[in-house]
Order: C-alpha cells, then structure tokens, then sequence
C-alpha cells in the first residue's frame, strides 16, 4: 500500500508542480507509475472545470472565464509540455535528417514554428473553454492526453541520447496492458455518454495519436521527453475538436 501510493504520488509530481514526489525513487519508477497518469489527468480535467466554472458563475463573462481556466491549465502543468510542442514542432518542421532534427531538439531557443505549434494547441482549448458544449469533453480532455502518455511509452523506444533523460525511464517501458486498459476504459465512458458516435471518436483520435508517434519515431529515430510532452498537449486538443465535430 505505501508502494502504491509512492508511485501515485511520484505521478503527480511529475505531471504537476505539487511536489508530492519524496521517497527512495528506483529505476523503472516513472514507467510503474504511469498507470496513475490518466487519473491525475481526471484530476486535472475536474480541477480546469472548476475554475471555468466558478469563474463564470461570479462574472458570467465566458471570455474571462475560459483565459482564466486556460491560464490556470496551463499553470497547474507548469508549461512543461507546451515546450515539448515547441521543441517538437520546430525540430519536425525545421530539419530534413534526423541527425539535424535531433540538433534542434536540443536547442534551447523557440523558433516561428514552436510559436505557432504552441498558439495552435492554445487556441484550440481557449476556443473550447470559451464556448464548451460538454462538461465531459473538458473534464475528460487531460487523461485523454495522458493516455497518449501510455500509448507512446508502451509502444515507442527512446532514441539512443549521450546523457539519458527522463524520457529513458518511461519510453519503451510501460505495459501495454496499461494503456489497453486506459485507452479501453475511456472508449466504454465515451459510450455510456455519447453512444457509439462518442466511442468511435475516441478510439479514432487514438489511432491518430498512434499514427504521429510513428511519425515521430521515424523523423528522429526514436522519441525523448519532448514527444511525451507534445503528444500530451496534441492528446488533449485532438480530444477535444473530435467531440465538437
């Protein structure tokens, strides 16, 4: 039980800036505690909600409402996988071999195409928070995303790195079974909220999802923690227009 609870707490940590994450970490860590991402990703999901909520139910001004929300969203994440897009897209758009792609990935700097993979990802949920159809499309948008997470972790390696990131320690690592489990238990909630149409959908962006991580591991020989933090963000948006359209 204190095992347990150690692992959700260290996936908290990682996804969040609540700093929940103290214990003797060992090797292989992160990957065991990837089965709590999707709930932390709930967590998220009802807290984003929330603040849009509270926000609008005092001003009723949708407009404040969703940039207050998206703000927050952005915060409760810390911004980490928005750098991710940024990295990604300016590596994947920028380069024409991977040796190259890879030099961009490394590269600090946020050049025209990161700027606008990121206004793109941004736009995408202040669009939805400002006029949100369903309660069940936001709250449900972050564990999409981190079911993502899984998907690329069970099924893509790592590219081989001089210094081993975190990346490392998740990529290649996670059973499949992890996510098969996520990914099937939010294809029967989409179900029992929306019908077939809604499950459809779901088991659809993940088949996107799946299809760009091939993509990525092909253009850089692998993927790194940059890619687990834009597939979350990609996740996330993607989830997002399939239950608008």
């Amino acid at each position: 039980m204190r095992r347990t609870l150690y692992l959700l707490r260290l996936a908290v940590s990682f996804l969040t800036p609540l700093p929940l994450g103290e214990g003797m970490y060992q090797g292989g860590d992160l990957a065991r505690a990837s089965v709590f991402f999707p709930l932390v990703g709930l967590g998220i999901g009802g807290a984003v909600w929330g603040v849009r909520l509270a926000v609008f139910s005092r001003t009723e001004d949708a407009l404040l409402a969703s940039l207050l929300a998206l703000f927050f969203w952005v915060v409760l994440t810390r911004g980490l996988h928005l750098d991710g897009v940024a990295d990604v897209c300016d590596a994947l758009l920028g380069g024409t071999e991977e040796a190259r792609r890879r030099e961009i990935l490394k590269d600090p700097r946020v050049g025209t195409f990161g700027v606008l993979g990121v206004i793109f990802v941004l736009g995408v949920k202040g669009a939805v928070l400002f006029r949100p159809e369903s309660a069940f499309a936001l709250f449900l948008a972050p564990a999409f995303g981190r079911a993502v997470a899984l998907l690329f972790g069970a099924f893509f390696p790592p590219f081989p790195r001089e210094v081993p990131g975190l990346g490392e320690e998740f990529l290649g690592r996670v059973p499949k079974t992890v996510f098969l489990g996520w990914g099937g238990g939010l294809c029967v909630v989409s179900f029992l909220v929306g019908g077939w149409t809604f499950a459809l959908k779901t088991a659809a962006g993940f088949g996107i999802m799946f299809t760009l991580g091939k993509v990525l591991s092909r253009s850089f020989g692998g993927l790194n923690g940059d890619a687990l933090g834009a597939g979350i963000e990609w996740g996330e948006a993607l989830w997002l227009l399939l239950l608008r359209v």
